[in-house]
Formats: structure tokens, sequence, C-alpha cells
């Protein structure tokens, strides 16, 4: 499509289901989804982290993306060459997704109205890699853990799950027998209609609230449903800029204390034969609270002479001490 034809697609776009409010997309000839051209650093982290640790070609890969919002990060791994199942449950969102798709002729990227909670290994099949970008944080228990238990079942290799946490264990849930700590948010007001729900492209499809795990639970439940490592994202750096959504003109990029990028791996569990003690031991559980142990010499008690020294500048300690020998 030239300039003018991909301009005038957006617009019609727009003016039917409003404005892209989260992924900026290039179609083509400088032509964003956005008025302006706005950096996503996710979209580095992510790419990134499959072709690492999949260590294929990114076009030999199948990739789930869930909950794609208005589908950047699924359109990303289609323009490489990717088989890539997106899944959105707002139809507002799935509209400028397939525009995106035709205007970028993105035979391998299949877009499909649903419900995340409903996935299913029958219908939708495996996947070398899952992307669980922003969703996790809007389910309420027990649907968030189902959901990751349904994750597990349809992934091959990798799941990339970017969510927010609570800094604070509030509340537990329990189910299947483990115990989940983290805290209840809002997502919808109770006299809230189906129709206004579906209008708050930022917020849960119905429920109206949402279980935020702290970062332990969030471990120990990829460990539960069977992934056998799980890893915490540090490069590349994913940062927000405080004037979000306007583009990033200044330097002041925030790194959120309550969000992070974990990499959970569906592998083998290896049994250890060097140590048939440990092998013997159960896989613990990462605590809440972790209390840590001091390892290494014992330190000393402090003497009068250590606790003194410590008031008399440098200059005159070499004479106080030849004074103290005499003495």
């Amino acid at each position: 499509m030239d300039p003018d034809a991909i301009m005038k697609g957006t617009q019609q776009i727009i003016d039917r289901f409003g404005p892209w409010t989260a992924h900026c997309i290039h179609l083509g000839d400088g032509v964003y989804t956005f008025g302006e051209p706005q950096i996503n650093t996710r979209l580095r982290r992510f790419l990134q982290i499959a072709s690492d640790i999949t260590a294929e070609p990114l076009g030999k890969l199948r990739v789930l993306d869930l909950a794609c919002l208005e589908g950047l990060f699924g359109i990303e791994f289609a323009l490489h060459g990717a088989n890539v199942l997106a899944i959105e449950g707002r139809e507002a969102n799935l509209a400028k997704a397939q525009f995106a798709k035709e205007v970028l002729s993105l035979s391998n990227l299949e877009l499909t109205l649903g419900d995340v909670r409903t996935l299913d290994v029958e219908q939708h099949g495996h996947f070398d890699v899952v992307l669980c970008l922003g969703i996790l944080y809007h389910l309420d228990t027990p649907d968030a853990m189902e959901f990751v238990q349904r994750i597990y079942s349809v992934c091959n290799r990798l799941t990339i799950i970017d969510t927010n946490f609570s800094l604070h264990d509030e509340e537990a849930y329990t189910w299947n027998g483990n115990t989940y700590w983290g805290k209840y948010a809002r997502e919808h007001a109770s006299g809230d209609a189906p129709e206004q729900k579906l209008r708050k492209n930022w917020a849960s499809l119905e429920n109206p609230r949402s279980f935020l795990f702290t970062r332990a639970s969030l471990c120990n439940l990829r460990r539960h449903v069977g992934f056998t490592s799980v890893y915490a994202c540090l490069n590349p750096y994913e940062y927000h800029n405080p004037n979000w959504p306007r583009p990033a003109r200044d330097e002041r990029h925030v790194e959120l204390r309550d969000r992070l990028t974990v990499v959970a791996i569906k592998g083998k569990h290896q049994r250890l034969i060097s140590s048939p003690v440990t092998e013997a031991s159960p896989e613990l559980d990462r605590p809440e609270r972790p209390e840590f142990l001091m390892v290494g010499p014992v330190p000393r008690p402090r003497t009068v002479r250590s606790i003194v020294g410590q008031f008399v500048p440098r200059r005159w300690k070499g004479a106080l001490r030849a004074a103290m020998r005499r003495w």
C-alpha cells in the first residue's frame, strides 16, 4: 500500500474503534499507528530472549501471543518469519491488529477473537514460544493459576511472562495444595455493564478483581505446574519513560520496581550423580521472606581499642600506637 492509502486506512480504523492506545507499529513508508513514533524497549527484550534460548532461526518457531492487544509483539515475530497465533478478547484491538497484518502482508500471522482463559492444547496445539505479556495480573484466583497451567500444556520450550507483581504478601490463596501470596486489585466497578468493561482496554474482560502474585509466588507457581527453571531477565534493559505515551525525548528513564520479565523453561528434570543426599532432598519453594545465613569467619568481638580507633584521625594513629607500646 502507498503511504496515502495506509494513512487513510489508519484513520478509518481510528474513526471506528478509536486511536491505538499501546502499540506503535511501523506500517511502512514512515507511517506509524501512533502519530509520532515511540520507542518500545520490551520489543527488543522479548525477541532477543526467544532467539537466545531457543537457539533457532526465528522463522522456524511457532509462537503464541496471549491477549495480544493491538498485535505488536506477534507482528514482530511474524515479520521475522515465525508462525504466530495471536489471541485477543476485544474486537477493537483485534481490528487494529488485523489492519496491520493486512498492510504488512503477514500471511503467517493468525488472529483470533477469544478469552485466553480457555486456552486448550487440543484446540490451539503446541508452541515453541509463548508470550504472556501484561495479562497475568488482570486475572483473578483461581483463573490465574489455571491459566499458567494451560500455558504449560501448550508450551514446548519457553514462556516469556512480563507482569506486574505485588511487593507485599498481604493475602493468600491455596490452589492444588499450594499457597500463593500477593494482593487483590480492582479491575472494574461493581456496577459496570459488560460494554463498559470492554471499553477499558487495559483491564480484565469481565472479572471485577485480579490477583497480583508476589515475586516468590510467581516463581513457585511456575515450578508447581511443571516448568523446570525460571529466570528473570535483566538485559536487554527495559525502561519506561515518565511521559509515556508521548515519545521518549528525554533521558529520564524509569525502571519499575513492581514489574519483571521472567522466562519459564519447559525442560527435562536432571538427576544428580555426585551428591546422592542432594538428589534425595526435595526441591524447596522459594520463601516469601528469606532468612539469610552468614557464611564465612565469625567476626571477632570489638575491643575498646578498635572502637576508639575509628574516631582517631589517621595521621595520629602511628604516634598513638608507639605511645601505647611504651606505656
